[in-house]
């Protein structure tokens, strides 16, 4: 099989000829099947032909020709190797296998992405995960990494999905804790629904009816209504964040849990529930009990069996099957066709601190999809630019702090120094190119050579 791959304006565009192929047209137009948009493309400029096992490219009438190796053509057989051009637009043809493109990075460590050959290639393909556990059902947007840590909390989540204990996540925010609460009641043995509920985002005047409901006549123009507990019957609560509840508050969450029970506003019967519990927090238990956000007794209900999930910065190699995983889920779901990412940009977001976890991943790729023409080789200039330090968005601040800690500062010498490890990384990241390294600060070339003077920068 061969492969046809457009350069242009440093943006690379890859165009798989598969054997269920038998025309495909190319022009500036979106409904190609090449889709290149870029100056003296015509609308409908050339066409690949398939003839038996041979394929041929032949010219639609453009306005500017179309050449094969420097030479103008009408239409000409293609091999590996050929080149074709058509207005500011070069194509190289390319045999493909699945070993051209293999690329094998070691598990955990950091990558460094200035020695990362630029023009590798990562397909999109689905990594087989040395893991069975065949109690455990995924909700259907679910991605399972490989770290050791994460495999054996679901090791551990397997033998107890079937049980009534109650369960309680710890882990920063985005790490993932409701995809696991989502994952343990579709793993049970209930058939009722799965009630999440965000503690933090409920007035707190409207916690109790909220929780427990509202019964019936109990102020004019107010009508009964079943709560989250009475919600999840023969199912699974998620409550998140608990602690943001008012302490008294608390201590009826905690007769409900025990008791199976519920009061709603206004009623004086109690109600029977039938459900399972299951918590999450971003803090630390032990730091809520002792500045009196979360009660002792509450948290010893709540966390029969406790999880502490670690944050996407110490599980490096769930990034390697996440990233290609949810970009090609990603593309799918926006009926994009990408061809594969290249080493430097799988280097860069598997050295990004990802201070906002699984939701900052997923945002980040987000984009990256949102910027990438359909057929293209995904790098580095798709991506957000707090991924230029390869840090998350605090380094401005964790610089500064550690500077002023350290005692009297020279401002001038302070903003200097930082301005130079930008200027720096911007250049390794571009390979010593000036005028991109200026594109990605957003400064004139001019001005960035004047800047590295004066900061003593050589490329």
């Amino acid at each position: 099989m061969i492969r046809l791959v457009a350069t242009c304006n440093e943006r690379t565009i890859s165009f798989p000829l598969t054997e269920d192929l038998i025309e495909v047209t190319a022009g500036s137009l979106p409904e190609n099947g090449i889709y290149l948009p870029y100056k003296g493309i015509s609308r409908r400029h050339f066409s690949v032909i398939k003839n038996g096992q041979n394929w041929f490219v032949q010219d639609l009438g453009s306005t500017n020709g179309t050449s094969l190796n420097g030479k103008n053509i009408t239409k000409a057989p293609l091999h590996p190797g050929d080149l074709i051009q058509v207005g500011a637009v070069t194509i190289r043809v390319e045999a493909t296998s699945e070993e051209l493109h293999q690329i094998d990075f070691p598990a955990g460590g950091s990558r460094d992405t200035s020695k990362t050959d630029k023009y590798g290639e990562i397909p999109f393909r689905a990594e087989e995960i040395p893991y069975s556990f065949p109690n455990l059902v995924l909700p259907a947007d679910m991605i399972i990494g490989k770290s050791a840590v994460m495999m054996e909390i679901y090791r551990k989540l397997q033998s107890i999905v079937d049980s009534d204990l109650n369960i309680l996540f710890v882990g920063e925010t985005g790490t993932g804790k409701d995809f696991l609460a989502r994952m343990v009641h579709l793993s049970s043995k209930r058939s009722g629904p799965f009630v999440p509920v965000n503690c933090a985002a409920i007035p707190s005047e409207l916690v109790e009816s909220e929780m427990f409901g509202i019964g019936e006549k109990v102020a004019t123009n107010v009508r009964q209504r079943k709560g989250k507990i009475a919600a999840a019957e023969g199912g699974t609560l998620l409550l998140d964040e608990l602690s943001a509840f008012p302490y008294g508050l608390q201590a009826k969450i905690l007769r409900a849990i025990e008791e199976k029970m519920i009061h709603p506003v206004g009623e004086t019967r109690a109600i029977p529930v039938d459900f399972r519990l299951i918590s999450a927090t971003n803090e630390d238990p032990k730091d809520l009990i002792r500045t009196g956000r979360l009660r002792q007794d509450l948290y010893h209900r709540l966390a029969a069996v406790e999880f502490y999930i670690p944050p996407l910065r110490e599980r490096k190699e769930d990034l390697e099957v996440l990233i290609p995983a949810i970009l090609k889920s990603i593309a799918e779901k926006e009926n994009k066709r990408l061809a594969a990412m290249s080493k430097r940009l799988f280097a860069l977001l598997l050295n990004y601190s990802y201070p906002g976890n699984l939701r900052e991943l997923m945002n980040i790729l987000k984009a990256i999809v949102a910027f990438a023409y359909s057929g293209e080789i995904l790098d580095i200039h798709l991506v957000p630019e707090k991924l230029l330090g390869g840090k998350g968005g605090g380094e401005i601040s964790d610089f500064v702090e550690s500077r002023l800690q350290e005692g009297d500062l020279d401002l001038r010498d302070t903003v200097d120094e930082f301005t130079r490890n930008f200027v720096v990384r911007a250049l390794k990241l571009h390979g010593g190119n000036v005028p991109k390294a200026a594109s990605q600060l957003k400064v004139t070339t001019f001005g960035l050579r004047k800047m590295m003077k004066r900061l003593g920068i050589s490329k």
